[in-house]
C-alpha cells in the first residue's frame, strides 16, 4: 500500500460489490474529517447502518468505479443516472457517500477517477455531472475547480438555539391548513423569484395552494408564518426529510422553504421566522437544524451563511453534448 507521495500506476476497474466494505470505509474517513470541523454533528456510528444500504444501493443502481494501487483500493467515484440533471440533458450525480480517497494523494486520485468515469457517462450520454462533497475538504474543492466544476448547492446545519430578536412589529404564527389559502399567492412569487436572474432555477408547480396542501400532509411538516400589518409577508417551511444523510439523522429537522415579500426585506422577518422555528425546535426536542439553499441565490446565502455552518458543497460540470454527436459521427 501507497504510505507516502508518490503514487504507482493506478488502475481504475468498475465498481463491485466486493469494494463495497472498503468504500464504507473511506466514506467513514472523510465523515470524521469533517467532524473535526464541525464537532456537533452526529456520531459516525449512529449513520453506520444507513450509510452502508445507501453505498449497497448505489453500486446496484449506479455508475462507479473505484482506483487500485497493486491490489489495494485507494479510492471509488459513484452516481447516480439522472434523466434530466439541472436542464434537460441526461446526467449523473455523485452524492456524499458516492465517493472517497485515502489522505494521501488524494487530489491525483480524484484526478484518475474522474478522467475514466466521465469518458464512460459522456458515451452514455451522460453530459451534466454533479457531486456532493464535504465543505471543508480544502484539497478536493480545489481538485473539482480544476477539473471545471463550478458551485452549485450548500447543505448547512446549526445547534438549536434560541435566537434574540428586537420587536419588528411583526407577528408570527405557526401554520395550519386553515392558513394556507392567504399564503398561496406568496408561495406562487417564491416560485417566480427562482426563475429571476441570477438564478434561473424552474420550480413546477400549477397551483400553489394544492402545492402547499400537499406538502403539509407529509408527516412531521411545520411551517411559521409573519404578518405585517395583518398581510403575510413570509414563511418558513420544516421536516425531516433533507437533501444528505446526515440531514436524515432523527436529531436533525431541516428548513426545506423559505420566503420573505421583496418589499419588506431587511426589516427582520427572515430572523423573526427562524427564531420561532427554533424556539419550537428546542421544545421538541431537536438539537439539530438543517437548510440547503443554492448558492446563486445571493439574497438566501448571505442570510443562511450568517446563521448555519456549511457543511458539503454540490458542485456541477455542463459538458457539451456536441461532443457526443462527434463521437457517433467519427
Amino acid at each position: 500500500m501507497n504510505r507516502g507521495g508518490i503514487l504507482s500506476k493506478l488502475i481504475i476497474r468498475k465498481l463491485e460489490k466486493r469494494h463495497l466494505p472498503r468504500a464504507l470505509k473511506l466514506v467513514r474517513e472523510g465523515y470524521e474529517e469533517e467532524k473535526k470541523k464541525i464537532p456537533f454533528l452526529p456520531e459516525y456510528q449512529e449513520l453506520a447502518q444507513g450509510l452502508q444500504t445507501n453505498i449497497k444501493d448505489l453500486a446496484e443502481k449506479g455508475e462507479g468505479f473505484v482506483a487500485l494501487e497493486d491490489v489495494d483500493m485507494i479510492g471509488f467515484l459513484a452516481g447516480y443516472p439522472v434523466k434530466q440533471l439541472f436542464g434537460s440533458c441526461r446526467g449523473v450525480y455523485v452524492p456524499l457517500f458516492g465517493h472517497g480517497t485515502q489522505k494521501n494523494n488524494r487530489q491525483e486520485i480524484y484526478r484518475e477517477l474522474y478522467t475514466h468515469a466521465a469518458e464512460k457517462w459522456v458515451e452514455g450520454g451522460m453530459f451534466s455531472h454533479a457531486l456532493t462533497f464535504f465543505a471543508h475538504d480544502r484539497e478536493t474543492i480545489d481538485t473539482w475547480f480544476w477539473l471545471g466544476f463550478g458551485l452549485r448547492c450548500v447543505d448547512s446545519i446549526r445547534k438549536t438555539e434560541e435566537i434574540e430578536v428586537s420587536p419588528s412589529g411583526l407577528e408570527v404564527k405557526k401554520g395550519k391548513f386553515s392558513d394556507l389559502p392567504m399564503l398561496a399567492s406568496l408561495h406562487h412569487n417564491h416560485r417566480i423569484y427562482y426563475r429571476k436572474s441570477p438564478v434561473f432555477m424552474l420550480k413546477n408547480f400549477e397551483d400553489p395552494l394544492e402545492d402547499l396542501e400537499e406538502w403539509l400532509s407529509g408527516e412531521n411538516h411545520h411551517f411559521w408564518y409573519a404578518l405585517d400589518e395583518g398581510a403575510p409577508v413570509g414563511y418558513l417551511q420544516v421536516e425531516p426529510a433533507g437533501e444528505t444523510f446526515i440531514s436524515r439523522h432523527p436529531s436533525v429537522m431541516n428548513i426545506t422553504g423559505a420566503f420573505v415579500a421583496d418589499n419588506i426585506r431587511g426589516k427582520g422577518v427572515g430572523l423573526a421566522l427562524l427564531a420561532r422555528a427554533q424556539k419550537w425546535l428546542k421544545k421538541e426536542g431537536y438539537p439539530l437544524c438543517g437548510v440547503d439553499f443554492e448558492s446563486i441565490n445571493i439574497t438566501g446565502s448571505k442570510f443562511w451563511n450568517r446563521y448555519f455552518t456549511p457543511y458539503t458543497f454540490s458542485l456541477v460540470r455542463r459538458i457539451d453534448e456536441r461532443v457526443g454527436r462527434e463521437k457517433e459521427n467519427a
